[in-house]
């Protein structure tokens, strides 16, 4: 039988899109802005976009058959050349940038501290899940991959180039959800600076028309993948 990490890991893994949801609620209630400077925002959005060219670079040369956004564990093959040489957890890596970028815009110290915990938190059981599903798979294979390759600190000495090509339309599928949640997360977080620092959205007409040009792309990317699937 299941420890109960490993049991909290699985539910985390599955629902791990939804597990902040409550936070940033939380966040929006209880933790509001505490300065209008753009500079705030500009820095945050430079942090999260990293983070998110972090993710694409995993996700272009990781290998087909692995755990993307899936509710389940998957794993037909080992990630180990690329990013995934110098460090086990890439994308968690780039999520905790996103985060850490988003709340930074944000402009309150608190709630990104509250954030970062949680995402350490709900990343290590995750994390567990995930090598025990991957030792039970792939067994020595991922010993061995462990012993070059840390669970969170980079080794920079370790780099092995990507064994593949870069997969562009994977990034463009894969990447969809996470580019968009990022850059409407932005839109609203300017918002309502806007709204509590100024009184009013002056820039209404300006957020709304962006809006809908990421709803579009996003709508325009999911209806084509969808389409491919069925081909």
């Amino acid at each position: 039988m299941e420890n109960w990490p490993l049991r909290l890991g699985k539910f985390l893994f599955r629902f791990r899109s939804f597990t902040p949801l409550p936070l940033i609620l939380l966040t929006f209630l209880l933790f509001p802005p505490l300065s209008p400077a753009p500079a705030w925002t500009w820095a945050g959005l430079a942090v999260a976009l990293a983070g998110e060219a972090l993710r694409m670079a995993s996700v272009g040369f990781a290998g087909s058959g692995t755990s993307g956004r899936e509710s389940f564990l998957k794993a037909d093959s080992l990630n180990t050349t690329g990013l995934y040489s110098l460090v086990r957890n890439p994308l968690y890596w780039g999520n905790v940038l996103i985060f850490s970028g988003l709340l930074a815009a944000y402009s309150n110290p608190w709630a990104l501290a509250l954030f970062v915990v949680f995402l350490v938190a709900q990343y290590h059981f995750i994390v567990l899940a995930e090598e025990s599903f991957l030792r039970r798979v792939h067994g020595q294979a991922f010993d061995d991959y462990c012993r070059r390759a840390h669970r969170w600190r980079p080794r920079f000495d370790r780099w092995a180039p990507p064994a593949g090509r870069f997969d562009w339309k994977k990034v463009l599928f894969k990447e969809n959800d996470s580019c968009f949640n990022l850059l409407l997360g932005m839109l609203l977080i300017a918002a309502w600076k806007e709204r509590r620092f100024a009184g009013t959205v002056r820039h209404r007409p300006w957020f709304a028309g962006a809006a809908a040009v990421l709803l579009l792309i996003y709508i325009g990317i999911k209806v084509r993948k969808k389409r491919q699937a069925a081909a």
